[in-house]
């Protein structure tokens, strides 16, 4: 009992001398010297060296250290060696805030362990791309080097392995994973075939050996090569070693015995297949060897109900012509057209024209003078010959009705006046129109078509159009021939696509529509026709221009009486002036986009249907929300959800 008062009084002393060095102003350094206290001591003490404040777990206060040191330390030193008092106890230290850590248990801290550590005794996660060696071998080997707190994850679809551990220990951890990773264990080996097409065994191989569940521990390919008949397998040696064995006994088979082949194509027509095949025999033939000259010929016919060719030669021409066939059954790439045609024109027209008439009527002398412009309305002798009284008629006026048409077909504005004095007849009148028509037109006919292929797209009507006209002696049996004329939006193109993704173009663009002039009292149709034949390059998916037309034209029409027109000032009233101005803005642009499999396609059939989906989306007062007249008709009439279409999937984004 002695002996422990003692050791307790000691201890005590040495702690309170310690605390009274770290509380001095003047101490630079500091040395720790702890016999078994309890933790919050030691905490205290930190707290007043380094002004950190810590927030304790409940399991913290229950603890008893030892901290000894014979040397001084700075302020960090003795940081760090209260983190790994921490440690060897079982707790951490995490931060918290600007000079605020939370001390905790390990196996807390693990959950929020950062990538960047703050020193060697804090938590950090780590992630490990591997390239050569699998995942959740390397997690297995690494797993008893880790922290018992310490955490490890192999993400076997990534091939992955994430590692949670003190950052002290991780230098040791990424140094052991890469040097698993560092070697390539995959072993590379071809063969060549004689007797059985190379694809096929790469189908066979494939289907055998590669792993449904995207394992990444069979990292086994297999390629085939059509030109030399020749596979070559990479994988591991065991894997390898199977894919060789299998690939030879399938090559094992007697060539004499497979002289009969039926090959069903998936994208090329075997009626276009025939011809090539049956000229590739033929030169085979010729080809042949003296000795060959007993082998039959070949027979190659084709089933169109299943679109498959049936080819009976020796084995070598049977391998050529399935070589051949591959290279030409394939999907072939489409094309999505987008043309956009944009036609802005502004046209004004200002008149302005003064007519005036003085004349006699009856028995008088007053000789007649007028000025009169045809392109001047109303009429001003019609209206000077309404005020002339009835009685000079007889009772009746003819002039009067003239003069009410002659108003009615008047634009702009006019005033003027006249009336009779005496025997004298006098009349003036002034006319004025300032006309501005603009007129705007925007389309864009799009279409999809194949490589190679032609697509035509016409949106329009047929208009009839009167090509002659017959009546009998008599004016009997009348009857007129008429043929039907294509006006609208007409697209022909014919697409080929290179080597480096750039698209040939064949294009044939034609914008007609009837004419307004029709309502002006001409017989027969006039249409307005815009024609565009070319051949462009483009990129897939750029927008180039096609062709185009900026016009502007200005007609002046000045109509006057001889000389007294060209006097200044007073000349106005003898003449009548027409200006009219036309301006005319017309470009077509085309974007292709190659579209060669079925996301592409999917991709530009969203694009499009999200457009006109928004264009008819209603309110519904009721619910709040849009409502889609389209995707209820194509959910009745197709029976297709349009929420699962993939093709219209993502409509509303």
């Amino acid at each position: 009992m002695k002996r422990l008062i003692a050791a307790s009084a000691l201890a005590l002393g040495i702690h309170g001398a310690t605390t009274a060095e770290m509380n001095s102003p003047t101490a630079a350094r500091h040395v720790l010297n702890l016999n078994d206290v309890d933790i919050t001591a030691l905490i205290d003490d930190v707290s007043l060296i380094t002004g950190y404040t810590f927030i304790l777990h409940p399991d913290v206060r229950r603890t008893k250290v030892t901290v000894m040191s014979q040397s001084m330390m700075d302020t960090n030193e003795v940081f760090q060696v209260f983190l790994s008092t921490l440690r060897v106890h079982g707790f951490a230290a995490v931060p918290a805030g600007q000079g605020v850590y939370r001390i905790v248990p390990e196996q807390m801290a693990i959950g929020e362990a950062d990538v960047r550590g703050s020193g060697p005794n804090a938590f950090i996660t780590q992630v490990f791309k591997l390239d050569n060696f699998s995942a959740i071998e390397a997690a297995q080997m690494v797993k008893p080097l880790v922290d018992a707190q310490g955490q490890v994850v192999a993400n076997a679809r990534s091939n992955t392995l994430v590692l949670v551990d003190y950052a002290s220990n991780m230098p040791r951890l990424r140094e052991i994973v890469s040097g698993l990773d560092e070697n390539d264990r995959t072993k590379v080996e071809t063969l060549e075939l004689t007797n059985v097409p190379a694809r096929e065994v790469q189908g066979i191989l494939s289907d055998l050996l590669s792993d449904r569940d995207e394992n990444p521990n069979n990292r086994f390919e297999v390629s085939a090569s059509t030109s030399s008949n020749s596979i070559v397998v990479k994988g591991d040696d065991a894997t390898v070693a199977r894919a060789i064995r299998v690939a030879r006994e399938l090559d094992n088979s007697d060539p004499i015995r497979d002289s009969l082949r039926v090959i069903e194509l998936k994208n090329a027509k075997a009626e276009d297949i025939v011809p090539i095949l049956e000229r590739l025999g033929q030169t085979m033939a010729e080809q042949a060897a003296p000795g060959d000259t007993q082998l039959p010929g070949a027979t190659i016919a084709h089933h169109q109900p299943t679109n498959s060719l049936v080819i009976s030669a020796s084995p070598d021409t049977i391998l050529a012509m399935e070589r051949v066939v591959e290279s030409l059954d394939r999907r072939r790439a489409q094309v999505f057209l987008e043309a956009i045609i944009v036609e802005i024109s502004d046209s004004t027209a200002r008149d302005l024209g003064v007519q005036f008439l003085l004349s006699g009527t009856g028995d008088s002398s007053v000789p007649f003078l007028s000025t009169n412009f045809s392109n001047s309305a109303p009429s001003l002798l019609q209206l000077a010959g309404a005020t002339i009284n009835s009685d000079v008629f007889g009772g009746t006026n003819p002039f009067t009705s003239a003069a009410i048409t002659s108003l009615v077909g008047q634009e702009g504005i006019g005033f003027g006046g006249g009336g009779q004095s005496g025997d004298t007849l006098f009349g003036a009148i002034v006319t004025a129109l300032e006309q501005d028509e603009q007129s705007r037109v925007l389309s864009k006919p799009f279409n999809m078509t194949l490589d190679n292929g032609t697509s035509e797209l016409l949106v329009g009507q047929q208009i009839p159009v009167a090509t002659g006209e017959t009546l009998g002696a008599d004016n009997s049996n009348p009857f007129r021939t008429v043929t039907r004329q294509d006006v609208g939006i007409k697209l022909t193109v014919t697409p080929r696509i290179t080597a480096d993704d750039t698209i040939h173009l064949d294009i044939f663009q034609e914008v007609s529509s009837i004419s307004p002039t029709l309502s002006a009292g001409i017989d027969d149709f006039v249409t307005n026709l815009r024609q565009i034949t070319t051949n462009v390059l483009a990129d897939d998916g750029e927008i180039i221009v096609l062709g185009g037309l900026i016009e502007q034209s200005q007609d002046i029409t000045n109509r006057k009486v001889p000389i007294a027109g060209d006097i200044p000032v007073v000349g106005n009233l003898f003449k009548s002036e027409n200006t009219d101005n036309l301006r005319t803005n017309l470009m077509v642009f085309i974007r292709p986009t190659i579209v060669r499999d079925r996301e592409g396609a999917r991709a530009v059939t969203q694009r499009s249907y999200r457009y006109i989906r928004a264009e008819e989306l209603l309110y519904d007062e009721d619910s709040g929300e849009g409502v889609s007249q389209l995707d209820s008709f194509i959910e009745e009439v197709l029976g297709v959800d349009v929420e699962e279409a993939p093709a219209l999937r993502g409509r509303s984004e």
